[in-house]
């Protein structure tokens, strides 16, 4: 009976029964040592019925090996590892050193776990289990905190147990949180009477008051007095109860009962400390090198601190491991690590001689030790384990003697850090080694991976200072990657001088390209040279639509991003689509957030506004849970845009002012403008027009004035400026649009220029302007630009009393706006069309679409082209049964009841 939790019950009660029901959730409990949590989850496993239960604890001293803890987990259902895509099954064989793997996308591990747990609840439903899960591995965390954020209709439930004072690095207490605090007076000493009836009433208040409720002291501390003293017929004596914090007293109860042990059984109880996996076979071969085996095994189990369950053993508590270990001499903490190290290395197979390696490590410091962790980490990379890869060569370069060598393997080290995404440990990594003797092949690596730190935690300008240093004398492999970086960096804050030193170095190192080329006209663009630069990327992303096979992803990317600045939109969205369906099908998560930025870009500017949102919010999930911080300012601010052009202000606010003020802070200019551009278009949408020339006014005066993005402020400006009859503001903001416009030669940009000249002038002069803006728009994209003509046209047409001509032009306006979900420009335009006479316009019905959430409509879409449940979940990251739960919610929104009924519809999707 656990006494004084009826709160906590009646929460797993209710996650057990929702999870027989088929629905998924995940909970973390939280709490000092010994305040219950284990208790908790063996509850939940007693009441689990026909779950299935699978469950792991983590160890403190396998903290450092990346997926042990995962491993563990997942040993008894590995059976399963084929019927996951083999994608997925390859990383986690690879992670759990079954196979070796290719260097790939870690976070594809969280995705095979999301489809390792669905398939297991293919059979029924699952409870997965994880007990002192702050010193679970940080890699394994990730994973599962990846896979419960996916699960939703499976019947898989996680529950977590994590100590409330320990760090969470990996976001496991940003799920679900039950904090658990002592027993009330009540339960307290109901606990105590159950336990311990024989206490005398002045040892009884003692215990009562000295554990603080906590339940395992309530329960352990008792047990270290004889029954003289629980009875009161004897003192304590020494054993001081109050001097203690209550976690020490319980583990000092644990020490207690250790040391009345004999020497063989306590060397035993050690190596089953020391050893990280729990395995009977290993921990007996251990011992057996210290004279110990089945008979000492046996005492250790009758003492109460260890749990023996099939071939697994179990500390009854963690503070019991930590008692073992904390007693324990120098000298025989090391005895056992030697005997574990050889037992390993007996076995025979690479992954049990890389653990060997870490047993050895804990011995001393020694070159060929070294060595063997240095092989270790190799392996891991081989495999894609890069946090494990970077745990083992820190640990190798601290054991080296040579400076230099120590110095190399700290690089490596951080370089395998940064793959694994933990750019903490990177950041840690890199000062050490720069502290070091660092020779010429290695400073340019070395370099890199500051700027990789300097980029994420200090400045993107001095980060691109840095790589453009480092290419100088980087091997040529390097160079690229090094430049494109920098390049990026660059625009992100604006620098013409960096681009520009970027370009001009690609140039020299690699030669004459069409990407180089393109990269020189991003530099120019920065630096005001619209002409020049323009042309530059309209030909280098031409070439790369054309060519797009010979080149990279990244240059493909590079290249979409360069033909929206010239009006290339649906080449660029045509690349981009084809980038974005690659990761899937590799199922790659680590780009795939920016990619799916930059379609989103483009598929707003193309009209294809549902589209853009639907991957704006995945993206933004993905970025969450992969921890891009950065890229997520950037997807606010796309998301950001597309609120404001439906007038959502709530929505365009919460995304945009918080990401203004990040960016504006970073100096990160780019994602500063295009906040401001959403902002200052959900005013000029609600008729705000001193407001929209307030906030354009002031970016244009500070940093963003400066970025060539702020060319997106003059249309808004020229229109707000007129509105408030002020057209002196307009500055010479119109100039800058001009030399744009005519460098381009993109018609939507030269429409929108013509515009500009229409709300300028008058008569017949205006009317010019205006059929050529429409006749441009005609020949572009960017909907919403030539919606925004048709409408300014038709107000136009109206004030001159020309209201049939008015009607056509304002006719069009919202058939426009109404398609792209323009919703508060459709209100305007029907408000004019209402002033013309037309009254026959009404609303339009809102699309059976629109009744569809974001991910109910990419489910549908990929069903209607013939893809089954798993392939879908493989390719938007859920498990097929969620899959399912959409398509079962979308059906009668559609008005269809099977499957085959979605083919028909494919085209209006």
């Amino acid at each position: 009976m656990l006494h004084g939790r009826a709160e906590e019950l009646a929460l797993i009660d209710r996650l057990l029964a929702q999870t027989s029901a088929g629905r998924s959730g995940a909970l973390v409990l939280t709490g000092p040592p010994g305040i219950g949590k284990t208790a908790l989850l063996d509850y939940a496993a007693a009441q689990a019925g026909g779950l299935r239960v699978i469950r792991v604890a983590g160890i403190e001293l396998e903290a450092e090996l990346p997926f042990a803890g995962l491993h563990l987990l997942l040993c008894p259902v590995l059976d399963r590892l084929d019927a996951l895509p083999e994608p997925q099954a390859a990383a986690l064989r690879g992670a759990f050193g079954l196979a070796a793997a290719e260097t790939g996308d870690r976070f594809l591990i969280g995705l095979a776990v999301l489809s390792m747990l669905a398939e297991l609840a293919e059979d029924g439903p699952v409870l997965c289990l994880v007990d002192d899960a702050q010193w679970l591995d940080r890699s394994s965390t990730e994973a599962l905190t990846f896979a419960a954020r996916r699960l939703h209709h499976e019947g898989v439930l996680l529950l977590f147990a994590v100590r409330g004072e320990a760090r969470d690095p990996a976001g496991l207490t940003t799920l679900a949180t039950q904090e658990l605090t002592g027993l009330d007076p009540a339960a307290a000493a109901a606990l105590l009477d159950e336990r311990y009836p024989e206490l005398a009433p002045a040892v009884r208040a003692r215990m009562l008051s000295e554990t603080e409720g906590n339940p395992l002291a309530l329960v352990e501390l008792p047990s270290v007095l004889s029954t003289e003293q629980r009875t009161g017929r004897a003192p304590t004596g020494t054993y001081d109860l109050a001097t203690l914090p209550v976690s020490a007293r319980v583990q000092t109860a644990f020490g207690r009962r250790a040391a009345q042990l004999d020497a063989a059984a306590t060397d035993l109880l050690l190596i089953a400390a020391v050893e990280e996996t729990g395995r009977l076979e290993i921990v007996l071969a251990a011992a057996a090198a210290l004279d110990a085996g089945h008979a000492e095994l046996a005492a250790v189990e009758d003492s109460g601190l260890i749990v023996r369950q099939g071939d697994q053993l179990a500390f009854r508590h963690p503070l019991a491991r930590a008692a073992v270990l904390g007693a324990a001499p120098v000298h025989r903490l090391l005895d056992a690590h030697r005997a574990l190290a050889a037992a390993l290395t007996a076995c025979g197979c690479p992954a049990a001689a890389d653990r060997g390696a870490w047993h050895r490590a804990a011995t001393g410091t020694d070159d060929d030790i070294a060595t063997a962790l240095e092989t270790a980490a190799r392996r891991a990379s081989d495999r894609a384990d890069h946090a494990l890869a970077a745990a083992a060569m820190e640990r190798a370069a601290t054991m080296t003697v040579d400076p230099a060598t120590a110095t190399r393997r700290l690089i490596c080290a951080a370089k395998a850090a940064a793959t694994a995404g933990d750019l903490q440990r990177t950041a840690g990594l890199v000062r050490r080694a720069a502290r070091g003797t660092v020779d010429g092949t290695d400073a340019p690596r070395l370099d890199y991976l500051r700027a990789v730190v300097e980029s994420e935690f200090g400045s993107r300008h001095q980060a691109t200072r840095i790589l453009i240093d480092a290419a100088r004398r980087a091997p040529d492999h390097l160079v690229s990657e090094m430049l494109t970086d920098a390049m990026r960096n660059g625009v992100l804050v604006g620098s013409a001088e960096l681009a520009q030193q970027a370009a001009d170095l690609l140039h020299q190192r690699r030669g004459p390209s069409p990407m180089s080329e393109g990269m020189i006209g991003m530099a120019h663009m920065l630096g005001g040279d619209d002409e020049a630069a323009l042309h530059r990327l309209r030909a280098c992303a031409t070439y790369a639509h054309s060519r797009s096979a010979e080149l990279s992803p990244d240059e493909r990317m590079n290249a979409a991003a360069m033909g929206m600045m010239v009006g290339l939109d649906d080449e660029a969205r045509e690349l981009l689509t084809a980038l974005v369906a690659e990761d899937r099908a590799q199922s790659s998560l680590r780009m795939l957030p920016m990619r799916l930025h930059y379609l989103a870009s483009a598929e707003y500017a193309t009209g294809h506004h549902r589209d853009a949102t639907v991957h704006a919010e995945e993206a933004l999930a993905l970025a969450d849970s992969v921890g891009q911080h950065h890229q997520m300012d950037g997807l606010r601010s796309i998301l950001a845009w597309g609120a404001a052009q439906t007038g959502d202000e709530q929505r365009c606010r919460e995304f945009a002012e918080p990401t203004l003020a990040a960016a504006l802070d970073r100096g990160e200019l780019a994602t500063a403008v295009l906040a401001t551009t959403a902002l200052g278009l959900l005013d000029l949408g609600a008729g705000h027009y001193d407001r929209v020339l307030d906030r354009i006014e002031s970016a244009a005066r500070g940093p963003m004035g400066g970025h060539y993005m702020a060319v997106f402020f003059t249309p808004m400006r020229v229109d707000a400026a007129l509105r408030t009859g002020q057209p002196e503001r307009i500055g010479e903001s119109l100039e800058r649009f001009r030399r744009w416009a005519d460098a381009s030669r993109a018609p939507w940009i030269q429409a929108v220029y013509a515009r500009c000249l229409a709300q300028l002038a008058s008569g017949d002069q205006a009317e010019a302007h205006f059929t050529a803006a429409v006749r441009l728009h005609e020949k572009g994209n960017r909907p919403l630009e030539a919606a925004r003509t048709d409408l300014l046209y038709g107000e136009w047409l109206r004030r001159a009393r020309r209201k049939t001509e008015a009607r056509t032009s304002l006719r069009a306006a919202l058939e426009t706006f109404e398609r792209i979900g323009a919703k508060v420009w459709a209100e305007r335009t029907r408000a004019e069309l209402r002033a013309t006479g037309d009254t026959s316009r009404r609303p339009s019905d809102a699309s059976v679409l629109d009744l569809l959430t974001p991910q109910e409509l990419q489910v549908v879409r990929l069903a209607a082209r013939g893809l089954s449940n798993r392939e879908i979940g493989g390719q938007l990251f859920l498990s097929p049964r969620t899959v399912g739960c959409h398509l079962y919610k979308a059906y009668p929104k559609l008005g269809v009841a099977v499957r085959a009924e979605l083919s028909p519809l494919l085209d209006q999707l």
